[in-house]
């Protein structure tokens, strides 16, 4: 009777068996659901500007007309940036300027450092810009997406001199390089 029983069993068993491919297949379609939402996900959440580094977007081509500048990539405050300085041995007075990208604000986000936001534009591309009237520090925003966008950054001399006026002249040099507007 116990092998009786057993031999019931097993077509029960193999029952299993047969349900547990059907299982199998009901997973891979799973699977390649899931993959399709990763895949979904991983692409909108990787803004336009991820693949952008900011040291690449002025060359010593560019600058060959003003002088020559060191360059030093660095992260912080939510942003990946680039500095030129304009080196003292080669007669130049210590100019700087930076490049950042912006992963996660746009240019809505560009808060005012004194002198109110004013929107722009870039080469037709749409820009916002703000300026500290004490110090002449200029920040121009330039628009990658509606979440990403590049700051050219240029320190003004105690409000002397045109520090928007120079950071629109290396907006227009970096923009031609960024990616076309989705």
């Amino acid at each position: 009777m116990a092998v009786a029983g057993a031999i019931l069993l097993l077509p029960t068993i193999s029952g299993c068996a047969t349900t547990e491919s059907g299982f199998a297949n009901s997973q891979t379609s799973s699977n390649v659901s899931l993959g399709e939402t990763q895949t979904t996900v991983s692409s909108s959440a990787k803004p336009s500007s991820s693949s952008i580094d900011p040291c690449e977007l002025v060359s010593a081509e560019d600058l060959a007309d003003v002088g020559e500048f060191e360059t030093e990539y660095q992260e912080g405050g939510g942003s990946r940036y680039c500095v030129w300085q304009e080196g003292f041995e080669s007669g130049g007075n210590g100019f700087s300027f930076s490049v950042g990208v912006r992963d996660s604000q746009g240019i809505d986000a560009v808060r005012d450092i004194g002198g109110g936001v004013d929107p722009t534009e870039v080469n037709q591309r749409p820009a916002v810009k703000t300026e500290d009237p004490v110090s002449g520090d200029c920040m121009l925003a330039v628009k990658v997406s509606d979440s990403s966008r590049i700051d050219v950054t240029v320190l003004g001399e105690d409000g002397d001199g045109d520090s928007c006026g120079l950071a629109e002249v290396i907006a227009g040099m970096v923009e031609p390089r960024l990616p076309e507007l989705p």
